[in-house]
């Protein structure tokens, strides 16, 4: 008898916390996001661009024989680095640097994946699908971005 009370007030204990976390998780879906366009959001656009220039150029180059797989690699990886030691305000832009990083990695291992010889279909797939998302995100802030003072044209 006594085991049985105890474990329908564990059981209760564990519906009720369930209850509060999807109330909460309800409750924090339903916020807006407040978009900011400061110094730190500013650069982070500058930089990102310049770095979607950057691997996308080289990534180009390397397509039509005019750069070798490490100037690709190279470049992808300094990028991640880069955006990863950047530090947006903006939510969307927070998004997109934790998002980006892993987006240009992807991409060098696709290339290195290539250069080895072996499938880069995984690889290549992933860095697309994660570019897709990154662009989506923008996207749907760069209204909201645009009136705060940020212009995120370029990154689309």
């Amino acid at each position: 008898m006594r085991l049985a009370v105890l474990r329908f007030g564990v059981l209760a204990v564990v519906l009720v916390a369930g209850a509060v976390f999807m109330a909460v998780q309800g409750h924090a879906s339903a916020r807006t996001v407040v978009h900011s366009c400061g110094l730190t959001d500013r650069q982070f656009i500058s930089n990102y661009a310049v770095e979607l220039e950057s691997v996308g150029m080289y990534g180009n180059d390397y397509v039509h024989g005019a750069a070798n797989a490490d100037d690709v690699i190279a470049a992808a990886r300094e990028a991640a680095r880069s955006v990863r030691s950047s530090a947006p305000f903006d939510p969307s832009l927070q998004t997109v640097k934790r998002f980006g990083p892993v987006m240009f990695l992807d991409y060098a291992n696709a290339v290195q994946a290539r250069e080895d010889g072996k499938p880069a279909r995984r690889e290549m797939v992933l860095a697309f699908t994660i570019g897709e998302r990154v662009q989506a995100v923008l996207r749907e802030a760069q209204p909201a971005l645009t009136a705060a003072g940020c212009d995120v044209s370029d990154l689309l």
